[in-house]
């Protein structure tokens, strides 16, 4: 059988495999739908800067202990339809095999690994990615967190004025993951999110947003986002990126909307867009919002964003193409399709 994608060569070399997305939040993509993806049967769905960013983690088939997975990072390229460019699995697979082999789960020497990692499609994601996904494997095959996790729970249930200081980033994500198993974690976290130091609770947003938080904790979060301090509402948005879907942050994204910051729109479209789909009137006022910041790039930016995301680019081409829309979105558009024709 010739090869002709990705997931076949997973496949053909008898392995189990996951896929995350890394570009926006770290999220599982399911298998039939990463089948599609390399196919080129559907869009990625989770595009960023016309790349589709993502972590293939994958292990032999019919291992008896639980799996030591290999892991690659992975930045490929998308077309102007939004489908994973061919010619860059072909070429990546071209690479892998002339290294490997089909047995791609063997043992590498560390000529072979140095020599993978010179792939043009292998990239290294931030530190904080890397702790989100290795806490949702870890989660998720029930193995133990790391060392950093008992310290990272005990600062976060009962925080102290400088304990935050000496916390590994690793703990706190293996924190955020395992939220549903520990229910006094959850509801410490409640009572303390606006309160801990803002390196904390920077920390624990960006950790949060990997993940679904437990409905006590999202129901304290949803009380915030009208909050006073800016940096608050970023993190608390950042932290409820798992409801994106829900009535009552959308209801709460509605009411914010009049007077949403540069800084918060901009999260809206990189961890909240799935409020915005289906909905239109809130993504009317969000980009009527957009448009009165008087900002070319500002609009330009987030108005790609919103057209490249499968999810959101009908709804986005719905609204902006009606003949009645409000003058200050109206002056925006025909800015931004004049500067792009």
């Amino acid at each position: 059988m010739t090869m002709t994608n990705l997931a076949e060569l997973l496949s053909e070399s008898h392995s189990d495999y996951l896929v995350y997305d890394l570009g926006r939040r770290v999220q599982a993509i399911d298998t039939d739908t990463f089948n599609a993806i390399c196919a080129q049967q559907r869009p990625y769905p989770y595009p960023l800067q016309d790349q589709a960013w993502f972590a293939v983690v994958f292990w032999p088939k019919l291992r008896a202990e639980q799996p030591e997975p290999f892991l690659w990072f992975l930045k490929m390229p998308l077309d102007e339809r939004g489908l994973l460019d061919h010619a860059a699995q072909q070429e990546f697979m071209a690479h892998v095999i002339a290294l490997l082999g089909q047995q791609i789960t063997g043992a590498l020497t560390s000529e072979q690994e140095q020599q993978l990692q010179q792939s043009a499609y292998l990239f290294t994601p931030s530190e904080a990615k890397r702790a989100a996904i290795h806490a949702q494997l870890t989660a998720g095959w029930n193995r133990p967190p790391s060392r950093y996790f008992n310290a990272a729970l005990e600062e976060l249930q009962s925080p102290t004025e400088s304990g935050w200081q000496h916390l590994g980033l690793q703990g706190i994500h293996d924190v955020a993951a395992r939220l549903k198993q520990h229910p006094e974690s959850t509801q410490a976290i409640a009572a303390h999110f606006e309160n801990y130091p803002d390196a904390l609770q920077n920390a624990l947003a960006e950790a949060l947003e990997h993940t679904q938080p437990p409905q006590e904790l999202a129901d304290k979060l949803l009380t915030l986002v009208n909050a006073q301090q800016q940096q608050l509402r970023l993190n608390v948005l950042r932290a409820l990126a798992g409801f994106a879907n829900t009535p009552q942050l959308q209801t709460l994204l509605a009411q914010r909307m009049a007077v949403a910051t540069a800084d918060e729109l901009v999260i809206i479209v990189a961890r909240l867009w799935p409020a915005l789909c289906g909905n239109a009137e809130l993504m009317e006022a969000y980009l009527v919002r957009v448009a009165e910041l008087n900002n070319a790039a500002l609009f330009g930016g987030i108005v790609r964003d919103l057209l490249r995301l499968p999810e959101t680019r009908i709804f986005t081409l719905g609204l902006v193409q009606r003949n009645d829309l409000p003058v200050a979105l109206y002056q925006a558009w025909q800015q931004f399709i004049g500067a792009n024709s």
